[in-house]
Order: C-alpha cells, then sequence, then structure tokens
C-alpha cells in the first residue's frame, strides 16, 4: 500500500514536507544549533502573485534517435506547439524502460547538457519534455572502490562516535541529581526512515538528554551547582569539543566577567560559523586531509561533530531509496550528483510553500520535466491532439472524487490528503460549473458505469489494480494515489493505474515508478484550484504542487496543456481561500545561468573548507581566559 512518510520524534511529520520546525530552534543554545542544523534544506511558506504562461522557445524535447516512433512523436509535439526543431535532443538511448545511473549519465545527461549548450539555450528553457521511447526509470548508482573505502571508513568513524555518544548519555541523566531512568528508545518510531533520518533522530535523542541535564543543574543553588560543574564540563566536553565548553561558560558563568568577555562571544561565534560550514559547505565524501578534519572537528566539537560529519558523507555514498524515475531525476539536469546525493529526495524549490532563498548566490536552475508516452505512439500523439483541442473547446464532463472517509486530522498524512479531497468537492460546489460526485467511504468507482463522462478524477485507493469504472472525456486529467502505478506504460500486463487510463484516453496523468509516499503526490485541492484558474499550465501546477525531486514520481501528458486557459472555471481570487497570495508560476522565474551558478558552488566550497580550516585551527592558538 502507499505509505506515509513515517513520523519520528526527532524530525516531526515529514508528510509536511515543507513546515521545519528545526529552525525555529537554530541560535538558542550552541548544542541546539548543532542537532537541528544537520539537514540543511531551507523550507519556508512565502508565495507569490501569479505569472505568465509557458512559451515554446522555453521548451526541450527529448527523443530517442534509436526509435522512429520516439522522432516521430517528438516532431509531432514541436510542431502542434510551435517549438523550433532545432530543441529536439535525439539522443541515443536504450529502448529499455530502465536504465542504469551509468547509463542515464553517459547516454542522456552530458548529451542533453551538450545540446543545450551547443544551442545556445541553456538559459531559456526551463521544461524538458521526454517522449514515447525514452526510458522511465533509473537505477541506483554504483560506487567506485574509492567511494566505498570512504563508506567504509565514515561508517567506522559514526560506529565509534555513536558509543561515545551514549557514553555521554549515560553521564548526563546522572548529572544533578540521581540517575534518571533511560528515556524510551525511539527505535520503533523511526522504523521505515531512511538511515540519515535515523542518525539525526538519535542525535536529537542526545541533545534532548543533554538539554535536561542542564536545565537541572540551572535550578541548583550555587554552592551544588560549584559541586556539579565538574562533572558537567566533562560531559559537555566529551559531547561537544571546545565548542561546547565555550557555550557552558557563557550558560554557567564562574564570574560576572565570563558573561562580558569579548573575546569568549569572538570564540562562539567563530565556532557557530565553523558549525554551518562543516555541515552545509563542504565537497563530501571529503577527499583531502581527511584525516586531519575528522581529528580538528573532534577536538572543536566532540564526538557530535564527528558522528554530524561521518552521518552526511554517509548520505552523499548511501544507495538507499537511490532509484528514481529518469524525468524527476533529469530536474536536476545541471546538478552534477555529488552535489545533491543519488539518496532519497530532494526538497523541490518550486512548491508554492517553499520561499525562495534570500541570498545573492546564483542557484543552479531547476527544470521542469513532463513525458508524452503511452502504450503505443499513436496513444501519445493523442496526448497532444487532445490538449490541443480542449483548449480550443474546452473540457466537458464530470468530476469524480474517491476519498475513504477517513477522520479530519492534518497531522496525519492519511488523513490531510482524505480531506483534501472533501474540501475540493467543497470547492468545486461553490467555485466551479462542473457537476461533481464525491465517495467518501472504502467503497471505489469500481465496476464499468460507475463514472462515465469523466473530466477529472483524483481519488484512491487499489493498489497496482486498475478497475475499469471510468469513460474519459477528451482532455480528460486524471491521478489515483497509490504506490507504483507507473512502474510501466509498455509492459501488456501490466496492471497499474497509468498504464492502463492512458489506454483508455486520458490526456493527462501522475504516477510513481516505486513507493513514493503519499506526500509525494500533489494535495487534490491545490493542483486541481491551480488549473482551473487557467492560469497555470499542467507543468506549472504539477510543480507547484509537488514537494520533491529526484525522486519517483512522473507527470504525464503536455506540459503545456491548459484547459481552462480561454474560459477559467474559477477566477483567480478563490486561490486566497487556499494559498495566502496566489503562487508565482516557475516558468515566469527568471533562472540563472546554470553553469556560472554551478561553478560559483564549487568555489564557494572550496573557500568554505579553507575558512573552516581556518577557523579549526585558531580554535586552540589562544587559550581561553582562566574562570573566574
Amino acid at each position: 500500500m502507499i505509505e506515509p512518510w513515517p513520523q519520528a520524534a526527532a524530525t516531526g511529520d515529514r508528510g509536511e514536507g515543507h513546515c521545519d520546525e528545526r529552525k525555529k530552534t537554530a541560535g538558542r543554545r550552541f548544542s541546539r544549533l548543532l542537532v537541528w542544523s544537520v539537514p540543511l534544506w531551507l523550507w519556508g511558506t512565502a508565495v507569490c502573485p501569479a505569472g505568465a504562461e509557458l512559451a515554446p522557445y522555453q521548451v526541450v524535447i527529448v527523443a530517442n534517435s534509436n526509435s522512429p516512433e520516439s522522432l516521430t512523436v517528438a516532431r509531432h509535439y514541436a510542431t502542434r506547439r510551435g517549438i523550433p526543431l532545432k530543441h529536439i535532443a535525439k539522443l541515443d538511448l536504450s529502448k529499455d524502460e530502465a536504465m542504469t545511473r551509468e547509463e542515464y549519465e553517459r547516454q542522456l545527461v552530458f548529451p542533453l547538457r551538450r545540446m543545450l549548450e551547443t544551442q545556445g539555450i541553456r538559459r531559456s528553457v526551463q521544461v524538458l519534455v521526454t517522449v514515447y521511447g525514452v526510458p522511465l526509470r533509473v537505477g541506483a548508482p554504483v560506487l567506485t572502490t574509492e567511494e566505498r573505502r570512504w563508506r567504509r571508513d565514515a561508517g567506522d568513524r559514526l560506529t565509534q562516535a555513536r558509543s561515545r555518544l551514549l557514553s555521554v548519555e549515560r553521564l548526563a541523566q546522572q548529572v544533578a541529581g540521581p540517575p534518571k531512568s533511560p528515556e524510551p528508545s525511539n527505535d520503533k518510531r523511526t522504523q521505515g526512515l531512511p538511515e540519515f533520518d535515523r542518525q539525526v533522530a538519535f542525535l536529537a535523542q542526545v541533545d534532548a538528554v543533554m538539554e535536561a541535564a542542564l536545565k537541572r543543574a540551572k535550578t541548583l543553588d550555587s554552592t551544588a551547582r560549584a559541586q556539579w560543574y565538574g562533572r558537567l564540563e566533562d560531559v559537555v566536553g566529551r559531547y561537544q569539543g571546545a565548542a561546547g565548553l565555550t557555550q557552558l561558560r557563557q550558560d554557567f558563568p564562574r564570574s560576572p566577567e565570563t558573561l562580558s568577555n569579548g573575546d569568549a562571544k569572538e570564540k562562539l561565534a567563530r565556532q557557530a560559523e565553523g558549525l554551518q560550514l562543516l555541515l552545509g559547505s563542504l565537497n563530501l565524501p571529503v577527499s583531502r586531509g581527511r584525516d586531519d578534519l575528522y581529528r580538528q572537528v573532534e577536538r572543536v566539537y566532540g564526538a557530535y561533530g564527528v558522528y554530524a560529519l561521518a552521518a552526511l558523507e554517509l548520505k552523499r555514498l548511501s544507495t538507499e531509496f537511490a532509484d528514481a524515475s529518469v524525468d524527476s531525476e533529469l530536474s536536476l539536469l545541471w546538478s552534477d550528483v555529488g552535489d545533491y546525493g543519488a539518496t532519497w529526495r530532494v526538497p523541490n524549490p518550486f512548491h508554492h510553500a517553499v520561499a525562495r532563498p534570500a541570498t545573492a548566490r546564483r542557484e543552479i536552475p531547476l527544470l521542469m520535466v513532463s513525458r508524452l508516452d503511452a502504450p503505443t505512439a499513436d496513444q501519445a500523439l493523442k496526448l497532444v491532439d487532445q490538449a490541443i483541442e480542449t483548449e480550443t473547446q474546452g473540457l466537458a464532463g464530470t468530476i469524480y472524487l474517491d476519498a475513504r472517509g477517513l477522520p479530519k486530522d492534518q497531522t496525519d498524512t492519511y488523513g490531510r490528503y482524505d480531506q483534501s479531497l472533501r474540501d475540493l468537492k467543497d470547492f468545486l460546489d461553490g467555485q466551479a460549473p462542473y457537476r461533481s460526485v464525491l465517495e467518501n467511504t472504502e467503497a471505489r468507482f469500481q465496476r464499468p458505469g460507475d463514472a462515465p463522462d469523466v473530466a477529472l478524477y483524483v481519488g484512491w485507493y487499489r493498489l497496482r489494480q486498475y478497475e475499469d469504472a471510468f469513460t474519459f472525456r477528451r482532455g480528460a486529467i486524471g491521478y489515483h494515489m497509490a504506490s507504483a502505478e507507473a512502474l510501466s506504460v509498455h509492459n501488456t500486463s501490466e496492471s497499474g493505474w497509468c498504464k492502463n487510463v492512458l489506454e483508455r484516453g486520458i490526456t493527462a496523468t501522475l504516477g510513481s515508478v516505486g513507493e513514493p509516499y503519499l506526500d509525494a503526490f500533489p494535495e487534490p485541492l491545490e493542483f486541481v484550484s491551480l488549473m482551473m484558474t487557467g492560469q497555470y499550465s499542467l507543468v506549472d501546477a504539477y510543480y507547484l504542487t509537488s514537494r520533491w525531486v529526484s525522486w519517483r514520481m512522473v507527470l504525464f501528458g503536455d506540459p503545456l496543456y491548459n484547459p481552462w486557459k480561454a474560459k477559467p472555471a474559477v477566477p483567480r481570487s478563490a486561490l486566497l481561500k487556499i494559498f495566502t497570495l496566489a503562487p508565482i508560476a516557475p516558468s515566469d522565474r527568471s533562472p540563472d545561468d546554470p553553469l556560472v551558478a554551478r561553478d560559483e558552488l564549487r568555489r564557494l566550497r572550496e573557500q568554505g573548507r579553507i575558512r573552516l580550516d581556518a577557523i579549526l585551527l585558531e580554535q586552540f592558538a589562544r587559550p581561553m581566559p582562566p574562570q573566574g
């Protein structure tokens, strides 16, 4: 079955995707800064006014030069949409639906980059369209001999650091009072999490014990606190090294001069800067001065720093959850896999709830990707023709929504998505000129004739077993929230949703090539409401409501498709019932030059390492003033 994203004490409900409570605690004290800085994705909630529509010159079509049908679909699409024929990338690809990571980079990524650079269109292109004949899935990377050696080394360092942290946890429970009962293990709460997230959860668990020990110490009178101070110094020094001790002396001053000591405050600021560089600005895995870096990190940031650095290295070298759809991976065409790591999934910066970073640094552009594919090339051609005809004649029919009657619960991913379907029904009844039907029980639209005349469908839940209940109108849009419904579109025995609805005439759909977790799907109310204003193309609406890239999701259909462009079904003002402001279309943003941005990122990381090395070395160049 489709899984909600597991909840963990350290990370909150990851189904929310972009509500990072960790940012709120950063900077309150040094150890809290350490824990919550490990994942450095900066998420937010700002949105902007809606923008303009996609233009043909912003689109490049990716075709398989070894497939005449693939080239036919590519040329047909270019002709119908006015896309320059030179925007067809004819690549030497396998005809299989799956490709290895090595094949993906050698046959697809590097030739496509060269084509965009040679044509002089690398800055203007914002959308890629993969067509019939282009592989659908990409496997996990295979590590080199050197990478495997680094992974073993990082694993050994993490194991040793974890042992020391467990010792710290036990000692901290004895500070300022009788030994405390151990906290319940979070092992069950972190089951199903990727390795890195389990490691972050462990760090949060240790930090919570340390926080409790410090709070107990602060309740003591001055005499008792002085008696416990030596024990506290020992525990904090083991935990967070010299940096932890610097913060401890600010939190527990032994003399009034300590609080006003400018050198101590400057040192603390440098240590915090070094931490941010360590956890967010290094080229990983560390290949230069590896042993020296770990040695210095242990001195300055203790077992915690070693554990955090090793965990980040293991994340970058992991092949866990590293398979993806070709299309989702292509969103990161301009990023080298070493810049983001193939494992797991990457937050989509186009999602409407993500604030654009307030930085002067250039950002490597993200590309939007959609697929013109179906069981046959003729069916793939119809995706184009039906979209264009519907834009002219309008989308008629009935809207079907299939909820499950789950309790309304915004803290539960299942409950939130089920409620989104019911909220969409209310939205349609109040705003749109369509007849809509809501099934709000565990029953489904499952028998022939249950859902005739379909203009739009969103619902769940039948896993990889398409039920032939739907008759699709020309231009119909629909998706079924279940796992691996896009595992194949060419296997004749494929029973999933995507292959079967494409065969039966749907014009746009989406699905996953594996277990995506529920929060990978667009929330129904958000996706449909954006489309119905006529101000967002299919691909714009999809990327505004999809939380992840480098993941397992696929969008099928003409990315320019906008059935309500000529006659909006709802006014733009209706979006204010759902969004703070109407989100700006990703295609209306001005992307940076990808080559310049990539070079700048590399340069900043090199500068970050130089700065980090300097900060680590200087921590012991000047001794701290003695405590009074």
